[in-house]
């Protein structure tokens, strides 16, 4: 681990670059430091489903890089001079919604919620290893919500809190389980086999969660938990 608190050693399940796919996942790397950008770079490019198409030193041309290049994921730094993260991201998913941000920062949870209500996906600490950032760039392409392990304990005990909910949408014990995995960054394979159910049923609970919850997909429904205070 370098001094900005990313570890830099490569991944024994990720493919190594050779040729980039032609459907590749297109990224640009947002952080104030040239090491991390650079860092970032290396470990990203051994995957070849990956593109590096940009790079941003602070928030504001973090936002200018997502209009111009419109890129599939942005891994965005949350402190950064000119403009923060958090508030690159929330500009970002107002003028590029199409965009997806996956926070990677060395802090924890004071900023979680902040950063998922701004319109996050995800939610990396900067001591995750190769293959998780590489997981997770994949994962908030494809509308799921990874956040780092160490930090799910906390989002997980505020779960509850959706039992609570006053607008009578309150939701199961399964679908929080379900939420929960989706936080995680589960696959519907996944939570199926976690909790012993059906791919099937995994679906229709998952609907009936975003239908509760006024949402349409996964990360919105982590997001909208976040809004209203739920979790």
């Amino acid at each position: 681990m370098d001094k900005t608190g990313l570890i830099l050693r490569p991944a024994s399940g990720v493919r190594h670059a050779g040729h980039t796919s032609s459907n590749a996942i297109r990224v640009v790397i947002a952080d104030d430091h040239a090491v991390v950008r650079e860092g970032l770079r290396r470990m990203l490019e051994q995957d070849d489903d990956l593109n590096i198409v940009g790079e941003a030193s602070n928030g504001q041309e973090a936002v200018a890089k997502a209009i111009a290049l419109s890129p599939d994921v942005i891994t965005m730094d949350l402190k950064m001079p000119v403009m923060d993260g958090i508030t690159a991201t929330r500009e970002i998913k107002q003028r590029a919604p199409g965009v997806n941000i996956l926070m990677l920062t060395l802090y924890g949870e004071d900023f979680v919620r902040e950063a998922i209500e701004a319109g996050a996906s995800g939610y990396l600490l900067k001591d995750s290893d190769c293959e998780q950032i590489i997981q997770a760039i994949h994962q908030v392409r494809d509308d799921l919500c990874p956040i780092a392990p160490s930090l799910t304990r906390d989002l997980v005990s505020r779960l509850g809190k959706l039992m609570q909910n006053n607008q009578g949408s309150v939701l199961t014990r399964r679908q929080l389980e379900i939420l929960k995995s989706i936080s995680e960054g589960a696959t519907g394979k996944e939570i199926a086999s976690h909790l012993f159910i059906s791919p099937a049923t995994v679906k229709r609970e998952i609907r009936h969660t975003l239908n509760k919850l006024g949402v349409k997909d996964r990360a919105q429904a982590v997001s909208e938990a976040v809004k209203h205070n739920l979790i």
